[in-house]
């Protein structure tokens, strides 16, 4: 099960909470005063994946890979000074 962040807007905390994935987040109570006047917090989320990379992998490609570099035909990045 995920962690989920709160904040409560009765006593002004942040708290979380481990919750299954199908928990209705609008009825979690805050873990400090015991409120249901909270709000969920997005947050980000990590993951290990186990394994080895697959043997055919090379490394990501990027523009100067490319044979024509403008192949998409986007004007080159100016600084804002340019556009006086």
């Amino acid at each position: 099960m995920p962690l989920y962040e709160y904040f409560c807007e009765s006593c002004q905390m942040d708290f979380t909470l481990l919750q299954s994935t199908d928990t209705n987040k609008e009825e979690s109570e805050c873990s400090e005063c015991g409120s249901r006047n909270t709000r969920y917090k997005f947050s980000s989320f990590a993951a290990k994946i186990q394994g080895k990379p697959h043997a055919d992998l090379q490394k990501p490609v990027t523009v100067d890979d490319l044979p024509n570099k403008n192949g998409l035909r986007i004007p080159a990045a100016r600084h804002i000074s340019e556009y006086q």
